[in-house]
């Protein structure tokens, strides 16, 4: 009897398992449409200028979704908007990104070209876009406004590498404009153009996204490289707050990417406490961080044609602080651009300055002289390579990546995150600001971005 029992549970059990397992692939049956289809859609709906089809493929649209477009497109004056969908990407089973490129024809202003990405993901058992705010345009706050304003524009025009503009939305265009206005210094009346200004309702702060400039008296190319900078600005679609990704060349010091989304410049200009142990503490002993900070760039202004600054080292005040300052606890502070410098020095075995321009213009627009190149001691740069190859996969960064990710406190809020790393002749610096451990926001941002170079 016993023996009767035991087998009519072990049949029950499997029954249950049978048919749990028979529910749970009949609900993935149920899942209607797919993430590709889904995000057409939309965006076929969106250039149709069909509101409700566009909302009826929206999972749980907010009250103000029509209001929405119908004010982004009335503030602006938008005619048309034409957009292109890429290649989906999949985010686990049930959860999808649909990148696109989108054209808006502005009335007597002319085409406003931009990138975003349509979240996807299962929703009551059918595919649905995510939408938030920044669907219609990244980078925009939900608080802020779009006004057409009149602006003053430099005679000048820079560009890609390529020969190209920037892309859009792309984190970068505040330091052209700053780059062309040091160029047209000796310029007279800049001409006047039209921006697309972004009005903060709270503060009533505006900040420039695009500008309809007229025909400029010349063009010139900058360092950037077109497809890296877009890799960096869409990796930082998938962060809410401040961030930003830095790019240079090892070999040469160039800057080919600067994707900055932080306050007042924050990637050339604002040094944060900067997780340093990795590099630091077993190499370092007594001064002999300060020394090698010094060599680094820190202590001292760039020379980039646009300025910047690479961050501080405080002085030792007792046995304890150089491991202190290693491990980037208050007294070691870097920019963002600075990290990927440290990055680059690692892979090449010296420290190069950053350059926006070619290094003839980049003479003539600094008042500093430019500092030559730096080796690295040998023995030490070897080991961080060392470590930062086995720092890099235990990371999570892909393969061929060296790198290695961190947290730093902050004066408020949750800890800064970092990633910094290298592959072959491009190193690159990932900052969020507080944005909780390095594995948790800076390494996805890193993996975005050199997954789409």
């Amino acid at each position: 009897m016993r023996r009767r029992g035991l087998l009519a549970l072990v049949v029950f059990c499997a029954m249950l398992l049978a048919a749990g397992l028979a529910a749970v692939i009949t609900d993935a049956r149920r899942v209607t449409g797919g993430p590709e289809a889904t995000g057409r859609a939309y965006l076929d709906a969106w250039a149709a200028e069909n509101l409700a089809e566009m909302r009826g493929l929206v999972a749980f649209p907010p009250a103000n979704f029509l209001e929405a477009h119908r004010r982004f497109d009335a503030d602006l004056q938008v005619l048309s908007v034409k957009l292109t969908p890429g290649a989906v990407v999949a985010r686990g089973e049930w959860a999808a990104d649909l990148p696109f490129q989108g054209v808006r024809r502005i009335r007597e202003l002319g085409e406003w070209k931009f990138s975003s990405v349509l979240r996807l993901a299962v929703r009551d058992g059918a595919w649905k876009v995510v939408w938030t705010p920044a669907t219609l345009l990244p980078g925009v706050a939900a608080d802020e406004r779009l006004r057409l304003a009149k602006v003053s524009v430099p005679g000048t025009e820079l560009l890609t590498r390529q020969g190209r503009p920037l892309p859009h939305d792309s984190g970068a265009k505040a330091y052209f404009d700053g780059l062309a206005h040091r160029v047209d210094r000796a310029e007279e009346d800049p001409a006047s153009g039209w921006a697309v200004e972004a009005v903060s309702a709270r503060t009533g702060a505006s900040r420039s996204l695009v500008v309809f400039r007229p025909p400029t008296h010349r063009t010139l190319r900058t360092t950037v490289d077109w497809w890296t900078q877009a890799a960096a600005a869409r990796a930082l679609d998938g962060l809410a707050g401040p961030a930003a990704i830095v790019a240079v060349r090892p070999s040469t010091g160039e800057v080919l990417a600067v994707a900055d989304r932080l306050p007042g410049l924050g990637a050339f200009f604002t040094a944060y406490p900067a997780t340093f142990a990795r590099l630091a503490v077993e190499r370092l002993k007594g001064g002999g961080l300060r020394r090698a900070a010094a060599g680094l760039g820190f202590g001292g202004a760039l020379t980039s044609g646009f300025g910047g600054v690479c961050g501080t080292v405080r002085a030792a005040g007792n046995a304890g602080a150089p491991a202190v300052d290693a491990a980037g606890r208050d007294s070691v502070t870097a920019t963002p651009v600075c990290m990927a410098l440290v990055a680059a020095a690692v892979q090449n075995g010296a420290w190069r300055p950053p350059r926006l321009m070619s290094e003839r213009a980049v003479g003539r627009l600094e008042t500093a002289r430019v500092p030559a190149p730096r080796r690295l001691p040998a023995k030490p740069a070897a080991w961080l390579r060392r470590m930062m190859a086995v720092a890099g996969t235990t990371a999570g960064l892909p393969a061929g990546v060296a790198g290695t990710a961190g947290t730093a406190p902050a004066e408020s809020g949750a800890d800064h995150a970092w990633c910094v790393g290298y592959r072959d002749d491009l190193a690159f610096a990932v900052f969020v600001e507080n944005g909780g451990t390095g594995a948790a926001s800076a390494v996805p941002a890193a993996v975005r971005f050199l997954d789409a170079l």
